[in-house]
């Protein structure tokens, strides 16, 4: 019989990965300790410095897996709904997800993404910019990433007729995403359903 004392387990990274991701996702940078992380990813420390090296590298991968996963499901409900009916979905599951409203319409989820907790990119930005150098880079270069994928989603909805606004690609996406962040958070607060139906219009006229 072999003697397997000492040997560490082994793991699927990418799987402990998306649930460090999902942990930081819930509870934040700062507020997810090494010890937590460790027991949500269901593994031992000695295997997580083999495999991690810290908790900031950790935390780069999984604002990479974050970004990874959203893209591809997102491109996935353009590719069979079209840009516009995308792009108000996310805000409908949003509001159903946050403030469990009804009567939002014909609502589809992207697959892997948890819209109920924001996005993982914003919230990480107003948490750690600035504060650690590391992840301010990235999250920076991330952004980017993030501003250009919608710019490039809007601009073939405007290629194909779907959108009719006359501002350019960039302007809409600038907008979109800072109305959607703020609603984000109005819902967060338990702001009244009518104040929501506004800003849902708003939306709306912008992807005329």
């Amino acid at each position: 019989m072999q003697n397997t004392i000492g040997r560490p387990k082994t793991f699927n990274t990418d799987e402990v990965t998306l649930i460090a991701m999902n942990y930081f996702w819930l509870h934040g940078y700062d507020n997810s300790s090494l010890a937590d992380l460790l027991k949500a990813m269901g593994i031992k420390k000695s295997s997580f410095y083999r495999t991690f090296k810290s908790k900031e590298e950790l935390f780069l991968l999984t604002l990479d897996l974050y970004i990874k996963e959203l893209f591809k499901s997102i491109s996935a409900l353009k590719n069979d709904k079209g840009v516009k009916y995308t792009l108000l979905s996310l805000v409908k599951a949003t509001i159903s997800d946050l403030n469990n409203l009804v009567n939002v319409g014909d609502i589809v989820i992207p697959a892997n993404v948890d819209l109920a907790k924001g996005c993982l990119l914003t919230n990480s930005g107003i948490e750690c910019f600035g504060k650690y150098p590391t992840l301010s880079k990235k999250i920076s270069s991330q952004y980017i990433l993030f501003m250009e994928f919608f710019s490039n989603l809007i601009e073939e909805g405007k290629i194909n007729n779907e959108i009719h606004n006359s501002l350019s690609s960039k302007a809409i996406t600038a907008r979109y995403l800072s109305i959607f962040n703020g609603l984000v958070v109005l819902l967060q607060i338990g702001v009244e359903k009518d104040v929501i139906d506004e800003i849902f219009r708003s939306i709306e006229e912008l992807l005329e």
